[in-house]
């Protein structure tokens, strides 16, 4: 990974000036993006609701009676490292765009990054790196878990903090760890006045999100679609990919080997975000069981709107 691609992510997120990088790749395709939004609709049942969102988002610390979905309560600020300026300013106007269109928070441009999808020449040597010079970035994920990223055959590889919050105030459990990474409130007891078998006291708050790609994985792919799956591998605590192939309508199968007659997909699926505006306008205060009844109920809800008009 570039010496100076380290330096920026470590200054940035020490809430220092941004260094710009050296370019380390430039896509043959810096035209592909633009300010709308397109996508692709498809035929489906609730079950296949559920499943998706079975298959896409990982199963929470807990399970899905104890533990929680997690998402962004900040607005995101995604940032680019890696590419030419061109294709970096590109994928992230995109990825703000497919943010707004799920009815997430987006912060001014001028923000502090918080999301950060970055190219690198070989992910394990990259991730080996972070690991010794940045190891902060993982926060608190135990060292098996940083292997296993490392470990995972790439050509991505991505990991998120994930903080707990308090489900009144949206503070964040008091932690060096958050100390380190600036710009966020804190408090020493997750207090709550809530008195309810259903609601929760806390929610799980990503902070900060990286996706590390291999450029030689570029090649052919346009920025609407690195932008596309930068997104929804970025704002969801997406399920391990090693594990679980995800459907070919979902543009998180980019880097998946198509079966034969199968084609690669070129953007955000009609399915992907309406996925991703499920899950922020659920409840954050919740089960993760809760959670997926209720954003079943709303993509099928969409899904006939449309299909209606």
């Amino acid at each position: 990974m570039n010496k100076q691609i380290l330096v920026a992510v470590g200054l940035t997120l020490a809430g220092l000036m941004f260094i710009p990088s050296v370019s380390i790749a430039t896509l043959t395709d810096p035209s592909a993006t633009g300010p709308d939004i397109v996508v692709t609709g498809i035929e489906t049942s609730k079950e296949d609701i559920a499943d998706f969102i079975k298959t896409t988002i990982a199963t929470p610390k807990g399970g899905r009676h104890e533990g929680q979905f997690a998402r962004f309560t900040q607005a995101v600020c995604p940032k680019v490292v890696g590419l030419s300026l061109e294709n970096s300013e590109q994928i992230e106007q995109r990825m703000r765009g497919i943010a707004k269109a799920a009815d997430m928070r987006v912060a001014a441009k001028s923000c502090t990054p918080n999301v950060y999808v970055m190219v690198v020449s070989d992910g394990n040597e990259a991730i080996s790196m972070l690991r010794k010079k940045r190891s902060r970035l993982f926060g608190d994920m135990p060292h098996h878990a940083r292997e296993r990223i490392a470990k995972s055959g790439g050509p991505t590889y991505s990991w998120k903090r994930i903080q707990t919050g308090s489900a009144e105030t949206g503070a964040l459990q008091n932690s060096d760890e958050t100390r380190k990474l600036g710009r966020v409130t804190e408090v020493p007891i997750m207090n709550s006045n809530v008195k309810s078998r259903v609601k929760r006291t806390i929610t799980k708050n990503i902070t900060h999100s990286f996706l590390l790609i291999e450029k030689d994985a570029l090649v052919d792919l346009t920025t609407v679609q690195i932008a596309d799956y930068a997104a929804m591998r970025s704002y969801i605590e997406t399920a391990d990919q090693t594990a679980r192939t995800a459907p070919r309508y979902s543009i998180l199968a980019l880097f998946d080997r198509p079966k034969k007659d199968e084609k690669t997909p070129s953007s955000a699926s009609e399915m992907d975000l309406v996925l991703l505006s499920s899950l922020y306008n659920s409840s954050a205060d919740v089960s993760a069981s809760m959670q997926s009844s209720a954003m079943v109920h709303r993509i099928e809800k969409e899904l006939t709107a449309r299909d209606e008009q």
